[in-house]
């Protein structure tokens, strides 16, 4: 007969239950948390459990989905309580005097001193406690970083430092709040830009093969005509359309970008044929925020369907295409002069237009313009049939951000601790077997004695 459940599961809220699977099949929180979200959701699957998941049942039912974090886990009690705690915080946080102190910034050392010696301190406090209680309220030892309000800065003129503000800050807050809002509010997001020339030209690269035999080119080459590519890239997806041209003109360019658009908004769910006006309007402008220049709209306007960001070549900003732009719901973004930058960051077309020309192009000499473009073009369809999306704050942000959450790595594992973990001091030479020792040549003198390098 199986005994009775003294406290059985509470029925699991649907953001505790969301909670639990994600820190179940977790890769990266610690294995003792990984273990309690299994448990957790096994018994309330229906499945028994025993002695110690009850336990963990029964906290759970009090204390919700903290309980994956352990507590302290028997052994000695604390030795300094919260106020002791606290003591170290305050101190830590006060601004330390040079003469008082000895020091412009506080290391464990210093702060250790001044705890010592302090009429109120704690007079056996030791470093490892100190670092202990700062890496449990949050706090690192960081270096510290230069820092500026974004779009303006600090120039020395004749007449002393004065403040300058870039006019274009406004433009550049506005094309990276494209790239992160604009999928969410339902519209298309698409980059468009030029690279280009290349030349027929032997392409320096690196590929595998055998040792001592690379991939030799021609010392001598003719140069035969240039080609350009035209790109339009969509992060979200990662899809780009590619043409190779060997000129640029608005006459060329305005046909492409015209078909191409018109391919892409095919695409596109139908807007609504009733829209209040006040209500569309108001959609167009609020891509024009702070703009010292912004684009004159037409007084009718169709549903907003697409933002397009691209430089502001003369070809982009003619009438005729703003107006054809306008007509189809297209709302176009120019990156200003003084926004280089824009275009090397992680979802911009200039990014896998590098990429496309690294393996269209290195190690090859292509010996025509024409051999250039199908090349190309060639590589932009191969690249669609497994495209790369390009996430503004992406998978490596999203690392860097579950590295600061979950602590210090214990010895190169998965495992992870809250606490940095103390290591002996000893000597490493001294520890290691002396097969694994340097011969005397490959050592150096310490105190006199000839000691090896560290491998």
């Amino acid at each position: 007969m199986t005994r009775r459940q003294k406290d059985p599961l509470r029925p699991l809220a649907p953001e505790e239950q969301l909670a639990l699977e994600r820190l179940s099949r977790s890769q990266t929180e610690p294995a003792s948390h990984v273990a309690r979200a299994k448990a957790l959701l096994a018994v309330a699957a229906g499945r028994r459990s025993g002695d110690a998941v009850a336990h963990l049942v029964t906290r759970f039912n009090q204390h919700g989905v903290t309980t994956i974090i352990p507590g302290h886990g028997g052994g000695p009690p604390p030795t300094y309580t919260v106020a002791e705690r606290n003591r170290i915080l305050a101190e830590a946080r006060r601004t330390p005097d040079r003469e008082a102190d000895g020091t412009a910034t506080w290391s464990l050392m210093t702060l250790r001193q001044v705890l010592r010696t302090a009429p109120d301190g704690l007079p056996n406090v030791s470093t490892g406690t100190i670092r202990a209680v700062l890496i449990d309220a949050g706090w690192l030892w960081q270096r510290s970083r230069s820092w500026c309000q974004t779009g303006t800065a600090q120039r020395k003129r004749k007449r002393g430092i004065g403040t300058v503000i870039d006019p274009d800050g406004e433009a550049k807050k506005l094309i990276e709040r494209a790239y992160i809002e604009g999928e969410r509010r339902g519209l298309a997001v698409w980059g468009q830009d030029e690279a280009g020339p290349f030349q027929t030209v032997p392409y320096g690269g690196e590929s595998w093969m055998p040792e001592g035999q690379p991939v030799r080119q021609s010392h001598e080459y003719h140069r035969n005509g240039t080609a350009k590519m035209r790109t339009l890239f969509h992060p979200a997806d990662g899809q780009v359309r590619v043409k190779g041209v060997t000129s640029a003109t608005n006459a060329v360019l305005h046909p492409w970008l015209k078909e191409e658009l018109s391919a892409v908004l095919a695409t596109l769910p139908k807007a609504a044929d009733e829209q209040v006006c006040a209500a569309n309007r108001a959609e167009w402008l609020l891509w024009q925020e702070g703009l010292t220049q912004p684009i004159t709209l037409p007084q009718e306007l169709p549903p907003l369907r697409m933002l397009v960001i691209w430089d502001n070549v003369a070809g982009h900003t003619t009438p005729e295409m703003v107006l054809w732009l306008f007509s189809h719901g297209i709302m176009p973004l120019y990156t200003p002069l003084s926004g280089s930058w824009l275009g090397t960051l992680w979802v911009l077309t200039e990014s896998v237009q590098r990429i496309l020309k690294r393996r269209a192009l290195e190690g090859q000499h292509p010996q025509t313009a024409e051999e250039i473009i199908t090349w190309l073009e060639a590589t932009a369809r191969g690249w669609n049939r497994n495209p790369t999306p390009f996430v503004w704050g992406g998978k490596r942000a999203l690392r860097r951000a579950r590295r600061r959450a979950r602590g210090h790595v214990a010895g190169g594992s998965g495992a992870c601790a809250r606490q940095s973990v103390r290591r002996r001091c000893g000597s490493v030479f001294r520890s290691q077997p002396s097969s694994c020792r340097s011969s005397t040549n490959n050592g150096h003198a310490v105190d006199g004695e000839q000691r090896p390098y560290a491998s």
